[in-house]
């Protein structure tokens, strides 16, 4: 159980990187093939890494394709390319304050569809994350959400958000019949990569990949997405959806700290501070009954 939190912190480590590792690679490269090769990617590499590991991993009866299939197309197809849209008419940093959302429709569809219910302590670690999480995103003089220019933006963020809450939800079922992780993510990132291929060749978008954008693609694809899916997926079979959900809301502090350090976006410091001092607390009071 130990080990479920430490894979969920990771998780949310990884899963912060992600805006910032993305943002160079959007300016030279659309977003549908932006979110193609970073599945194909995952996909493939675990189907080799599958195909020489001594452990044969099948699909059995009792798993449902067709639920990996809709969560392929939710998670790995929608989500990120409306995510990437989104990210490539925004900072990295303002794309954590947005991409909150997804932890409270996960929140909401885990209460409605998994029946799952916090204990009092764990509200209580909930409403203090939630409150850190205001702290660290809230800002004066930021222009309003609704004008013309950032319409958009906000609003394509937020369906991938609510893109990805549904695939959480819908993995947590697929993993209660017993399917592998490492192969849920496998056919997730195939099904996904090839959808989102099939798109950009119906749109014209032509396949143009230079060689330094490589060790970027391979960043996002096998740590930023596969590494934090694995480590969050792995966690949300231990400990419920919920509680997954709401430590893997920290990444918001991680992302602005990576845009903070590596584009070199603005952030003040006592935000961070004071939102690691309610984090913190929140983590524990959520796990401690655990």
């Amino acid at each position: 159980m130990k080990n479920a939190y430490i894979s969920l912190i990771i998780s949310a480590v990884l899963y912060g990187s992600i805006s910032t590792i993305a943002k160079p690679s959007l300016n030279s490269m659309n977003p549908i093939l932006l979110s193609s090769l970073t599945y194909l990617i995952i996909g493939i590499f675990l189907t080799v890494f599958i195909k020489l590991s001594k452990d044969v991993v099948h699909i059995n009866k009792n798993n449902n394709l067709m639920l990996i299939f809709i969560t392929s197309v939710c998670g790995a197809v929608i989500g990120p390319i409306l995510f990437f849209y989104g990210l490539k008419l925004t900072d990295a940093s303002i794309s954590s304050l947005l991409i909150n959302a997804e932890f409270f429709f996960s929140i909401l569809l885990a209460i409605i569809i998994l029946k799952e219910k916090p204990d009092h302590l764990s509200y209580i670690g909930i409403v203090l994350i939630f409150a850190a999480l205001i702290v660290l995103n809230f800002k004066t003089g930021v222009p309003n959400v609704f004008e013309k220019n950032n319409f958009t933006r906000n609003v394509l963020i937020l369906t991938a958000t609510a893109f990805w809450a549904l695939d959480n939800n819908i993995s947590k079922v697929i993993l209660q019949q017993e399917t592998p992780i490492i192969k849920l993510i496998q056919l997730k990132s195939l099904f996904g990569g090839v959808i989102s291929l099939f798109i950009a060749f119906l749109f014209g978008i032509s396949f143009s990949v230079n060689s330094y954008q490589i060790p970027n693609l391979l960043l996002l694809s096998l740590g930023g997405f596969a590494g934090s899916l694995f480590l969050f997926l792995r966690g949300m079979k231990e400990i419920g959806a919920i509680k997954s959900v709401m430590i893997f809301s920290t990444s918001s502090l991680f992302g602005i700290i990576f845009a903070f350090v590596f584009l070199n976006e603005s952030v003040e410091q006592w935000r961070l501070i004071l939102s690691l001092l309610m984090i913190i607390p929140g983590i524990y009071l959520i796990s401690k009954n655990s």
